[in-house]
């Protein structure tokens, strides 16, 4: 019989890509380990695993919201997955109103759709590029250039 192969550790709960000065802030934190062993740290009430609470720390830093964003703030098992389904319906209901089988809410998960911004955004990068994502702003104004005026 063959050794047993652990799955890849997902990125966020590494520890690779965590600063200097983050590590001195480790330092200075309660610590614990989660079940399977690996480092949590307690930063402000919060546990989190090291690449995790870099990019808390690289949204507090970097993140400027624009005037269109919208910001889903949700606590754990709180209905997230349920809230991020609803914004991605409001957002994009006109995009998909002619042809709802290729919705992509019928074949994607919710938190590849709207991610989050500490795990999967600024945990890869400092400074993610965030002009990928869709305002509701400029889609109602397409819609209007588009010569649609009737306010849907």
């Amino acid at each position: 019989m063959e050794g047993h192969q652990e799955p890849p550790l997902p990125n966020y709960m590494k520890d690779d890509k965590v600063s200097q000065e983050t590590k001195n802030l480790i330092s200075t934190l309660p610590s614990d380990k989660d079940f399977m062993g690996y480092p949590l740290y307690n930063y402000k009430g919060c546990w989190y695993y090291p690449n995790t609470l870099q990019a808390v720390l690289d949204v507090q830093a970097h993140f400027r919201p624009r005037k269109t964003d919208i910001i889903l703030a949700s606590l754990p098992k709180g209905g997230t997955t349920w809230l991020k389904s609803l914004v991605f319906a409001l957002v994009h209901r006109e995009k998909y109103r002619e042809n709802p089988p290729i919705h992509p809410l019928l074949s994607e998960n919710p938190h590849d759709l709207v991610p989050f911004l500490e795990i999967k955004l600024y945990a890869g990068s400092q400074t993610p590029d965030l002009s990928k994502f869709p305002s509701p702003i400029t889609t109602r104004k397409q819609r209007y250039s588009e010569g649609h005026s009737d306010g849907k």
